[in-house]
């Protein structure tokens, strides 16, 4: 088993990669709460840059670091980690989850099957039972838990109580979780 404090430094690093594309997807999908062609423009803008094989690539391989670092660091957790650690595991595996289904989706739509992966693909399912069932707490979900796990981790950094960091992310990832799924809910 590699050394913690390494898998700490990958987590985190490709955690922060990760968390400045998320950031902008998330903006990206709350707009369609406001106006679906204001996020229909601002994705286009935003994919010329992503999509650029070098930060795809960079993309791509903190996605693949977050799915081997995250368990391996869940299993070593510090007893003395608590409910915030537990919150930061439960959170990270939810994530884990949704990213193996979410990039396989989007990689295969894209690559294999020359789709148009934008925003109405990730909406596709919340049109007709029983996908709804499915979809509408997967995204909302995701969104909370990235809410959750970035929120404990920012918390810990700047040493903020993980009971308020958790009250406080999990409120902001249930408000932005819901307008997006809201948003994504109203496409035509």
């Amino acid at each position: 088993m590699p050394d913690r404090a390494a898998l700490q430094v990958l987590h985190r690093c490709s955690g922060l990669v990760l968390a400045a594309f998320v950031c902008v997807h998330l903006v990206n999908h709350a707009l369609l709460a406001v106006d679906a062609d204001s996020a229909f423009a601002f994705m286009d803008v935003f994919r010329r840059l992503y999509r650029q094989p070098l930060v795809e690539t960079l993309l791509l391989a903190a996605v693949l670091a977050q799915i081997a670092t995250g368990p391996m660091l869940a299993r070593c957790r510090p007893a003395r980690a608590g409910r915030a650690g537990m919150l930061a595991a439960a959170s990270g595996y939810y994530l884990l989850f949704f990213l193996l289904v979410h990039v396989t989706a989007v990689l295969w739509g894209r690559l294999g099957l020359g789709l148009d992966t934008d925003i109405g693909f990730a909406a596709a399912g919340l049109r007709a039972w029983p996908a709804i069932a499915f979809f509408v707490p997967y995204y909302f979900l995701a969104v909370a838990a990235v809410c959750v796990h970035a929120g404990l981790g920012i918390g810990r950094l700047f040493a903020v109580p993980p009971r308020t960091v958790a009250m406080v992310s999990g409120a902001a990832g249930a408000l932005a979780g819901t307008a997006i799924v809201g948003g994504m809910l109203a496409l035509p």
